[in-house]
C-alpha cells in the first residue's frame, strides 16, 4: 500500500478481505512456512468460524466443551 493517508490501515483491511475471499491457498507455501504463530492463528480462525456458524451447538445446556474452555477461559 502506497498512498497518502492511512496506508497501514488500508493495507490491513485489504489483506484481511482478500484473505477471507481467497484463503491461505492464494499465498506461496514458502510464505506460510515462515508465518510466526501460524498454528495458533489457524485454531483461532477455525474457532471463530465455528462460533459464528454453530455457536448455540457449541455451548449446550451442560456448558462449553473442555477444549473450548481451555482455550477461552471465562473471566
Amino acid at each position: 500500500m502506497n498512498h497518502s493517508g492511512p496506508s497501514g490501515a488500508a493495507g490491513a483491511l485489504t489483506g484481511g478481505l482478500l484473505g477471507a475471499l481467497h484463503g491461505e491457498t492464494a499465498l506461496p507455501p514458502a510464505w506460510l512456512a515462515e508465518l510466526e504463530g501460524r498454528p495458533t492463528l489457524l485454531v483461532l480462525a477455525d474457532d471463530f468460524a465455528m462460533e459464528m456458524t454453530q455457536g448455540p451447538a457449541l455451548h449446550g445446556p451442560t456448558g462449553s466443551s473442555p477444549g473450548w474452555l481451555a482455550r477461552y477461559p471465562r473471566a
